[in-house]
């Protein structure tokens, strides 16, 4: 998702430009907290949270050029904070949410091993592949070092290549 930078500045400047850039913003905000989180309260929370606090903090944004970082490190932040915060228990009805494998066999066995992951690698996955950011975007949104963030991928793509191994 792109965000141009007459959307950010219509944001800062009307309350109508604001609610634009948060409609646009809110999907992918949640997509990626239920993708943390796995369970659908917590994910709106998250992303609620993380809206208003997109709105609150978008007049010092000095770099309209780096928002959909910015908002990915919001998001990021707010869900791992939440799922730190609270027993995430999953809902695996809702794995499509993240949008993950297209048969829904394979998405159930995807999504589990997503959900088996600690919460720092989780989002660093789905930052990686779902959002499509590179190591060094995610550990700006995360707060990680660039290597940490190389590190938990590497224990991630090893803990799920082990996880669906048979799978296919």
């Amino acid at each position: 998702m792109e965000f141009d930078h007459t959307l950010i500045e219509g944001a800062r400047a009307s309350e109508d430009g604001l609610d634009r850039l948060l409609t646009l913003v809110w999907p992918e905000a949640y997509r990626i907290a239920y993708g943390v989180l796995r369970d659908r309260g917590l994910a709106e929370d998250a992303a609620q949270d993380a809206c208003a606090q997109i709105a609150r903090k978008l007049p010092a944004l000095k770099d309209a050029a780096v928002f959909r970082t910015w908002m990915y490190r919001i998001v990021a932040n707010r869900a791992i904070s939440l799922g730190r915060s609270r027993k995430v228990t999953g809902d695996l009805d809702a794995a499509s949410e993240i949008g993950v494998a297209s048969d829904p066999t394979d998405r159930l066995d995807l999504y589990r091993a997503l959900a088996a992951l600690p919460l720092q690698q989780r989002a660093a996955v789905l930052l990686h592949y779902y959002a499509g950011l590179n190591s060094g975007e995610i550990a700006d949104a995360c707060g990680f070092a660039p290597g940490t963030v190389r590190f938990y991928l590497m224990q991630a793509r090893r803990a799920l290549r082990k996880a669906l191994k048979g799978v296919a």
